[in-house]
C-alpha cells in the first residue's frame, strides 16, 4: 500500500509539474499554492500570514510574489495604518488563471479515472477522504489555513 500510494503521489505532483509548466500557466508549485491560497482568502493578505499559511520562508515567498506581480497575478501594497505591513492581493487575471488551472486538472483526472465506473470512483473518493482524515492527524494542519482544497 505504501508503494501504491508512493506511486499514485509522485506521479500526480509529476502530473501537476508538467500541467503548471505549459506555454498558458508558466507557474512554479509555490507560485500556484501562494495564488490558490489568496483567491480562497477572497481578501488582502499579510505577507507573514501568507508565508505561515503556504509553507514559505519570507524569503522565499518575496521572490516568489516578485514574479507573480511581473505576471500581473497579484498586487502588494502597505497596509492603510500600519506602513510596515506589506500586503498582498490576487488580481483578476490571477484569479482567473487559477480557475483555469483547476480545471485544466479536473479534466486531467477524469481523464485519469475515465477507465472506472462511476460507483468505482465514488467508493475510491470515499476511500481516499479516510485516507486523508488519518494522515492530517499526523501532522500540523491549520483548517482555516490550509491550502488543501478537497475534491478539486
Amino acid at each position: 500500500m505504501e508503494n501504491a500510494i508512493m506511486q499514485i503521489s509522485w506521479l500526480a505532483q509529476r502530473q501537476f509539474m508538467d500541467l503548471l509548466g505549459e506555454e498558458r500557466f508558466r507557474l512554479t508549485i509555490p507560485q500556484f499554492q501562494t495564488l490558490l491560497y489568496l483567491k480562497q482568502a477572497e481578501t488582502r493578505c499579510k505577507m507573514s500570514e501568507l508565508a505561515d499559511a503556504t509553507r514559505q520562508s519570507a524569503a522565499s515567498l518575496t521572490g516568489v510574489i516578485d514574479r507573480l506581480i511581473e505576471k500581473q497575478l497579484v498586487e502588494r501594497s502597505r497596509h492603510e495604518r500600519d506602513r510596515r505591513q506589506v500586503i498582498v492581493a490576487v488580481t483578476p487575471q490571477g484569479s482567473t488563471l487559477v480557475a483555469e488551472i483547476q480545471q485544466a486538472r479536473r479534466q486531467q483526472l477524469q481523464h485519469a479515472l475515465a477507465h472506472l465506473p462511476g460507483h468505482d470512483v465514488d467508493t475510491l473518493l470515499h476511500l481516499l477522504d479516510r485516507v486523508m482524515e488519518g494522515m492530517v492527524t499526523l501532522i500540523n494542519v491549520p483548517d482555516e489555513h490550509s491550502i488543501v482544497d478537497q475534491h478539486s
